[in-house]
């Protein structure tokens, strides 16, 4: 399929570029539990030991499905409570949400619970997608509540559910695979959408393109008549 450019004299033809898409996943759990460190293993492929607290950070990922580049906006947000404007805005504008949990914190559990009902209040539309992630599967299962938490996640609720250790880097890329049929599914509804205007508007532009060249004529024609008369 061509785009097309009107100009007065002819309409030309234009090579289609790849369209560009945006998606954002939205990283949220309760403070401590390795939301940051989950992000920055994927992307930069690193650990650090020191714990920053996260107002809210943003950052880019680019991906590559086909002739389409997708640019992925990782939401890193506030482990903290304090913030409730700013958690129902990052809700609001996500696409898919990450989860993060601790194993070696129960409690970390119980705010992922609230959290999700919070995303199905507020994202009624179901167009969304929800990743359960339990980390610091290094420090084993101190809470004896492991086999528990996965059951409810994927019996009851019927999320996605994965074990990570952000420190080692087990299964950080599976968090974010797991996102990526329906990243792809998302691709393939844009480019229909854009598929069906191109065709809607290049009859218009070919008419329009049309009626100025009939037009030149015309307006010349005046022009020559207006010369003699003078």
């Amino acid at each position: 399929m061509m785009e097309y450019l009107k100009t007065h004299e002819q309409v030309m033809p234009l090579p289609r570029q790849p369209v560009s898409q945006n998606y954002r996943v939205v990283v949220m759990g309760t403070a401590g539990v390795g939301k940051s460190s989950i992000i920055n293993q994927f992307i930069h492929n690193k650990f650090t030991e020191n714990h920053i607290e996260t107002i809210e950070e943003l950052h880019r990922h680019s991906m590559k499905f086909e002739t389409m580049s997708v640019e992925i906006d990782i939401l890193d947000t506030s482990g903290s409570h304090e913030f409730p404007a700013m958690r129902k805005l990052a809700i609001a504008t996500g696409d898919a949400f990450v989860l993060v949990y601790s194993v070696a914190n129960e409690e970390s559990f119980e705010i992922v619970k609230s959290l999700r009902n919070e995303i199905k209040e507020h994202k009624q539309n179901g167009k969304y997608s929800i990743v359960v992630v339990a980390n610091k599967t290094d420090l084993g299962d101190q809470t004896g509540e492991h086999a528990v938490n996965e059951s409810v996640v994927c019996m009851d609720w019927e999320e996605k559910f994965v074990t990570t250790s952000a420190k080692t880097g087990e299964n950080i890329d599976c968090v974010f695979q797991l996102l990526e049929n329906q990243i792809k599914e998302r691709i393939k509804l844009e480019e229909k959408r854009h598929s069906f205007i191109r065709r809607i508007s290049m009859p218009v532009m070919r008419l329009a393109a049309k009626s100025e060249r009939q037009k030149t004529p015309l307006l010349k024609s005046k022009a020559r008549t207006h010369s003699v008369d003078s």
